[in-house]
């Protein structure tokens, strides 16, 4: 029987277990839409710009782990998607994007005219646009193709790396009937995942020759659904583990062996546990920036470092001198060193447990310090949040003082999700992926902390959690714009300030008006002393709450690496086990060296 290319692709996305398409209806997109919000098929959550469509399917493919689907129409809509579409391109997010386009007579494409800016109406060629940002990006011309160019598309979206891909579909080429038995499908080749025998006992031969040995994970880990196996292999073989902070859940805060999150802006038990190090096997780690510190030669000068990633690109960037790279999925490697080391005999490394674990209680964030006056400080609620959540809370962090204080203060509970956008730091980010997340039907609340500032950038989104009735504990950090921005140019720029807060050319209404114009609940607080009571009123309230918090306003980001600019206008950091406040040299020293000795 024939039916519509839409039909189509409406049934082979129900295959595959999708019970939802984020997206702003458009014209170009017309039979796509018309699939939409019938009996047994797809459902929709509908926003008011693409951007947040984009970023609301990445969270829930976070959160469930499945494939997110964006509809977006020709033109203006479909360059609306680029942020969120970049966004999980750098940070693995398996989504398909689905673009109407003019009918396939008036593409730009099928001209073969080179140089030709527009032939339809609203028309933008969007495939070479997003070429460099997806795994597949193809226009189809033709009905005929359509089960091979879908079929290829939601395979590469979810193997090897998972990422974006998108079809552009021409308006004809959409209500097109088609016969979808006799058309070709797509073959894909077999993927190599598993390392070598011979590399994985190097690795373990390695491990049990160190003295201290450290396993960094990353968001690898949780792309491969590896979490648990990564925890069985940490305790088999005895290894304290610290996680970048993309791969923030994947060990949970008390388990004997986390340590931290190096970087940057980690914390100082993470950083020491690199820096002290004579083994790191990383397992789903970039060893970007964010966890190795600015100047690259300096991360972990004394470790042999092992590289398990299964990304070519990545290995072949280098920066950090490693010595082993292994090109290889996550959950295959560690399978096979869970097989390879099962019945040995590690060496004894408790007095390294021991000392890993002592940086971990001695030198909390929390501890830090901080200033606590008549607003409550951002740090003080992350801990008190940390202590509030159910084991099943999904916390989304926006961009900002967000990301860092969130990234480095939650204690992630087992079997909590921790969200943010590890790679592009997109302001505005937060709430749309936690909108999506709590489309996925999961049980657990979902926790969207962002600052007034990142939420003016979506906050058309306050619009779509209350319509869907959305199950988001929205916590809106108040510090008077972009306190990021006013710390840099605070420090670095003579205090010249330039859109960074009220003073400076940036208005943020009333957040009471606000909730009350898109009706939700709205809960304030401003005091340190009143903010347990809070957290407890806002996550007992049902469905969505916006809660305001009121903040320093100029809350500073610490523990953190400092730079410093030198006379030629560069900037230099220190290695990252210096942090910002810095610790007595005498003591700094001892620790460091009381760690080589083990």
């Amino acid at each position: 029987m024939k039916i519509r290319v839409a039909d189509y692709i409406a049934s082979r996305l129900l295959e595959q277990g999708v019970k939802h398409v984020f997206l702003l209806n458009g014209g170009m997109m017309m039979h796509l839409v018309d699939t939409l919000g019938r009996e047994g098929g797809l459902g929709y959550i509908h926003h008011h710009h693409e951007q947040a469509s984009a970023m609301a399917a990445d969270g829930y493919a976070r959160r469930s782990g499945e494939l997110g689907v964006c509809y977006a129409t020709s033109g203006p809509g479909a360059t609306n998607i680029l942020t969120g579409l970049a966004g999980a391109w750098q940070d693995s997010t398996p989504l398909l994007f689905l673009t109407g386009q003019s009918k396939s007579t008036q593409t730009i494409q099928g001209s073969g005219i080179a140089g030709l800016r527009q032939f339809g109406t609203f028309e933008v060629d969007i495939v070479p646009i997003v070429a460099s940002v997806t795994k597949y990006a193809q226009i189809v011309m033709d009905p005929l193709t359509i089960r091979y160019h879908l079929e290829k598309a939601l395979y590469l979206a979810q193997s090897g790396r998972p990422g974006p891909v998108l079809l552009d579909l021409p308006l004809d080429v959409q209500g097109a009937l088609i016969e979808p038995d006799e058309l070709p499908g797509y073959v894909p080749e077999p993927l190599a995942l598993a390392p070598s025998n011979a590399n994985v006992a190097e690795v373990l031969a390695l491990l049990q020759g160190a003295r201290r040995p450290l396993i960094l994970a990353g968001y690898g880990v949780r792309c491969a659904n590896a979490v648990s196996q990564l925890q069985q292999l940490a305790g088999q073989l005895g290894i304290p583990v610290a996680t970048s902070q993309l791969g923030k859940d994947v060990m949970y805060f008390d388990h004997p062996l986390f340590v931290g999150h190096p970087g940057p802006k980690g914390d100082r038990a993470g950083n020491f546990a690199v820096q002290s190090a004579d083994v790191i096997l990383s397992i789903g780690c970039s060893l970007h920036g964010q966890t190795t510190g600015w100047e690259s030669e300096l991360f972990a000068p004394s470790a042999v470092k092992i590289q398990v990633e299964l990304d070519a690109a990545v290995i072949a960037r280098g920066q950090v001198g490693v010595s082993h790279a292994i090109q290889a999925g996550s959950l295959e490697f560690i399978d096979a060193l869970l097989a390879a080391s099962a019945g040995t005999t590690a060496p004894d490394w408790s007095a390294w447990r021991a000392c890993t674990q002592s940086w971990k209680e001695r030198y909390p964030v929390s501890a830090e310090a901080h200033v606590h006056n008549d607003a409550v400080n951002f740090y003080y609620f992350a801990e008190e949040l940390s202590c509030m959540l159910a084991d099943d809370a999904c916390v989304v962090a926006d961009a900002g003082s967000a990301f860092y204080v969130m990234g480095q203060a939650l204690r992630v509970k087992n079997g909590q999700r921790f969200i943010s956008s590890g790679s592009m730091g997109a302001m505005g980010f937060a709430l749309p992926v936690a909108n999506g997340a709590a489309t996925t039907g999961a049980a657990g609340p979902t926790v969207c902390v962002t600052g007034d500032g990142s939420l003016m950038t979506n906050v058309h989104e306050l619009s779509t959690m209350s319509h869907f009735g959305l199950n988001v504990k929205l916590f809106v950090i108040n510090n008077d714009g972009y306190v990021s921005m006013r710390n840099t140019q605070r420090d670095f720029l003579g205090a010249h300030y330039v859109g960074a807060d009220s003073r400076s050319g940036v208005f943020i209404p009333s957040m009471e008006s606000m909730a009350a114009s898109y009706a939700l609940p709205f809960v304030r607080c401003d005091r340190e002393e009143d903010l347990a009571a809070t957290l407890l009123q806002v996550m007992a309230m049902d469905g969505p709450v916006l809660c305001e918090i009121v903040a320093p306003r100029d809350q500073k980001i610490i523990p953190a690496v400092v730079s410093v600019r030198l006379p030629d206008g560069r900037m230099r950091s220190s290695s990252i086990d210096s942090m910002f406040p810095h610790l007595p040299a005498e003591i700094q020293a001892r620790e460091m060296e009381q760690a080589a000795a083990l």
